[in-house]
């Protein structure tokens, strides 16, 4: 059984489908900041790689650096 994921958290994944690219890109940058708390984000965030907007691709990228680097 896996852990459950933070409502905040949650609700930062959630925003990553919005319509909006401001609103995915601040979203996928808010669980950069979170970062390993927000390891669940990283499947959800994936999909942003190729998002049409380059603001929300660097963001993701950024967010996914973060999330997969090691514990320090």
């Amino acid at each position: 059984m896996s852990d459950p994921v933070d409502p905040l958290i949650q609700k930062l994944i959630d925003l990553l489908d919005d319509e909006h690219p401001r609103t995915r890109r601040n979203a996928a940058g808010a669980l950069r900041l979170h970062g390993r708390r927000a390891i669940a984000a990283v499947p959800a965030l994936e999909p942003l790689l190729r998002d049409r907007d380059p603001a929300v691709r660097g963001e993701a990228e950024r967010a996914l650096s973060r999330l997969r680097a090691p514990a320090a």
